[in-house]
């Protein structure tokens, strides 16, 4: 009996032990996986606005791929960059994503020049997200785009395949480099038959398809289209027959009063003044290459899906500017119109709400704070934006109230701008409501628009005794974020004070 109780305890001791230690185990996976950090992918166009994707209901052009990570995360509708300092709008605009940081705030800041210096270690306030992914344990890839310099590229990736360094470029024999830490970078080559986003598409499967790692990746692909030139394969432009695409309600013959850069580079490519014609022409090509690179981003997203990593990979669809395009009588980016500063921007992944359309305010350059909330990582101290990760989850309704927008800021200490091309914007979005205040030469023009009753920026209340104390808020508004952003702007001196003897002229003002 004594013998059969006793093998009864071991056996129960037994059973204990074997229970607890299984239980130890499948928490400890538990524990493992909830640890387990998601992949990121990051999609990144150039000059695509806001409501260019077919699911955001805006404009009329076919983005099937882009559809899916519409329906599959949730799309911020009122996502916008800050502005520029520059015509290359694109730059200030990366250096801004790339950092967290406002673009008055990143060094050097010389007048058109975001590049970072070789020297700095990243522990400034030049910090990129990807090296700070990189330092947490991330395999770190880039194709594509690279407009910030080398330095900053050759710290933050450890595999950099076709990349593009440079503003713009043709889209057939895009001369492209490689890189890796071991080896530096290679020599210049291109391919003649291949349309860009093709290039750098490939680069980004053959990453995927290689990926053998246990460590997460972040990814960084960085098309060049629709940027112009606007030369799709010609299939794409086939879809778009001019004569069939609808003009915007805005359309203009030319800009209602004279403006900053109204005659640089991207204005010239029509003339003046603007004709349906050649506006049609424009639109057309711009669609096109918008859904050409489309069709490339479906096969990455196809070679994420069949490498089985998709359902743990964050994915960011972006991009760093928008373009007017006969709107407002123009055709670039160099303004604080909605059709230049807004972009699409696009979250979905683990954790991330499917099919929603948030109209909370965001910044492109949140995308840091924000790719650190999704992640866990703890947030820099570098950074000067905010995280959306609550608006995402929908902890908050919103993490700001008003937003600023400004451009062409200061000449820096080396460069005076042409007084002909001079002038610049700063603007102000507070809930309805925007106010834009455009210097140039001695003439202050202001401009207050309803934004949900007149999202095309058409009917100006700045005169409506009705809409006083709303200007006065705005106004407000815009001195305290000027300050906010360490904006050097002085909305009492000619051009923003931008010349070097301001008092020196009488102002005048304008509303149109």
């Amino acid at each position: 009996m004594s013998n059969t109780k006793n093998l009864i305890r071991i056996f129960v001791l037994i059973l204990f032990v074997s229970v607890n230690s299984c239980k130890e185990k499948a928490e400890e996976k538990a524990v493992s996986e909830e640890k387990e950090m998601p992949n990121i992918l990051f999609l990144f166009t150039d000059d695509q606005r806001n409501g260019t994707i077919n699911e955001l209901h805006k404009y009329n052009v076919q983005t099937p791929n882009m559809d899916k990570l519409v329906k599959n995360g949730t799309a911020f509708t009122n996502s916008y960059i800050l502005g520029a300092t520059t015509a290359a709008v694109c730059s200030p605009s990366r250096a801004m994503l790339m950092t967290g940081r406002h673009y008055f705030n990143i060094e050097p800041n010389v007048y058109a020049q975001f590049a970072f210096d070789k020297e700095d270690k990243g522990i400034s306030n030049k910090l990129t997200f990807p090296e700070y992914f990189k330092a947490n344990g991330y395999t770190t890839f880039a194709t594509g785009k690279q407009h910030n310099g080398e330095q900053w590229v050759e710290r933050g990736f450890t595999n950099v395949k076709s990349a593009f360094l440079g503003g713009m470029t043709r889209h057939f024999g895009t001369k492209v480099k490689d890189y890796s830490p071991e080896t530096g970078w290679s020599e210049p080559y291109k391919n003649d038959e291949k349309f860009s986003s093709e290039v750098f598409a490939d680069a980004a499967v053959g990453f995927i398809d290689a990926y053998k790692q246990d460590k997460p990746f972040l990814m960084y692909v960085a098309f060049t289209a629709p940027h112009d030139p606007r030369t799709a394969p010609q299939e794409y432009h086939d879809m778009y027959p001019a004569a069939d695409i609808a003009l915007p309600e805005n359309f203009m013959p030319k800009h209602p009063f004279e403006l900053a850069d109204e005659k640089i580079r991207d204005e010239v490519l029509a003339p003046f003044p603007r004709t349906p014609e050649a506006i049609q022409k424009e639109i057309s090509d711009y669609y096109a290459m918008i859904t050409a690179t489309d069709t490339q981003i479906g096969r990455i997203l196809k070679a994420l899906e069949t490498s089985g990593k998709a359902e743990n990979t964050i994915i960011v669809l972006a991009g760093d500017n928008g373009l007017a395009l006969g709107q407002h009588g123009l055709l670039g980016k160099q303004n604080v119109y909605e059709h230049s500063v807004s972009v699409p921007m696009v979250f979905c992944g683990p954790n991330i709400p499917k099919n929603q359309k948030n109209n909370a305010l965001a910044y492109l350059h949140d995308i840091f704070p924000t790719l650190c909330g999704l992640t866990g990582l703890d947030i820099p101290e570098s950074i000067q934006t905010e995280d959306l990760t609550p608006v995402i989850t929908g902890e908050k309704e919103s993490v700001r109230e008003s937003m600023f927008y400004a451009y062409n800021s200061w000449p820096g200490e080396k460069t005076r701008p042409n007084i002909n091309n001079g002038g610049g914007h700063r603007a102000v979005r507070k809930g309805d409501f925007k106010l834009i205040v455009s210097a140039k030469k001695e003439v202050y023009t202001y401009q207050l628009f309803n934004l949900k009753n007149d999202p095309w920026e058409l009917v100006n209340l700045i005169d409506d005794e009705n809409y006083k104390d709303v200007k006065e808020d705005l106004q407000q508004e815009l001195e305290k974020l000027i300050k906010e952003v360490g904006d050097p702007a002085d909305l009492t001196k000619r051009e923003f004070g931008l010349f070097d003897n301001p008092e020196a002229y009488n102002f005048k003002t304008k509303k149109q």
